[in-house]
């Protein structure tokens, strides 16, 4: 009875894996007829029983890629960019991928320039005066990019080839550019209709003028903002809608 019974066991345990095995096998045919791109990977594990294998369903992976934010993917495609700037410190508004778009679009002579964040409302609080305090110390010839996300989630701004300031006139070069991710980048550059590219003041900083009309347009507490259609750069609104409130800033001194 004890041998029969080993027996016994033994043939079930068997049956078992046979069983195993049909299900399976069905679970494959399954598969394959669902997906016309199913795939199997390593296909040499097939030829040795001891190994197992996997089974990928390509389908699958592209929808998973799809269904990523556009922050992950750029960051995925763009972690090895040559065109990535070097930051001194890491960025809460723009990720891999928009800095390298925005790098691609600076003079030459900066694209291989560090990047310092030189002021941010996250850290410095929200004031104009202690926005251009943060240049006082710097070369006039420094550039600048201001970054602003605007309480609808917009991210915009501008890039200037000088320090921001309190000036009597209009400054800045035709180097001068708007910008906004609506999602896709979009780059206002200067139309050689006038020279009104950055006038700052104590109470606001304006990018881009013409006809009582600001491209961008921030007040001194840095906490409302416009942008209209100006002259000197031909832009869309930059912000969500003409006048926005700014949920955070950054100035990143390039040089």
């Amino acid at each position: 009875m004890f041998i029969q019974g080993d027996i016994f066991i033994g043939e079930s345990l068997k049956n078992m894996d046979i069983l195993k095995a049909l299900r399976y096998n069905l679970l494959v045919n399954r598969v394959r007829q669902a997906s016309p791109s199913f795939q199997r990977i390593n296909s040499r594990d097939e030829e040795n029983q001891e190994k197992d294998f996997e089974i990928v369903e390509v389908d699958s992976l592209h929808t998973q890629r799809r269904c990523l934010s556009d922050r992950q993917d750029l960051d995925y495609l763009s972690s090895e960019d040559p065109t990535k700037p070097e930051l001194t410190d890491q960025s809460s508004l723009l990720h891999i991928g928009q800095l390298c778009q925005l790098n691609e679009h600076l003079p030459a002579r900066l694209e291989q320039c560090p990047w310092s964040l030189v002021y941010s409302t996250q850290r410095h609080g929200t004031s104009l005066g202690t926005l251009y305090k943060s240049m006082g110390g710097m070369d006039c010839s420094t550039s600048t990019l201001t970054v602003i996300r605007d309480n609808c989630g917009q991210v915009f701004g501008a890039f200037c080839p000088t320090t921001l300031r309190i000036s009597l006139s209009y400054y800045g070069t035709g180097h001068t550019f708007l910008f906004s991710f609506s999602p896709q980048l979009q780059v206002y550059e200067w139309k050689f209709s006038n020279s009104f590219f950055v006038k700052g003041s104590r109470d606001y900083l304006a990018f881009g003028g013409g006809g009582g009309l600001f491209g961008l347009w921030l007040d001194d507490g840095l906490i409302r903002g416009q942008s209209q259609r100006c002259d000197t750069f031909d832009n869309d609104v930059l912000s969500s809608s003409d006048d926005f409130l700014i949920n955070d800033l950054e100035v990143w001194a390039i040089s």
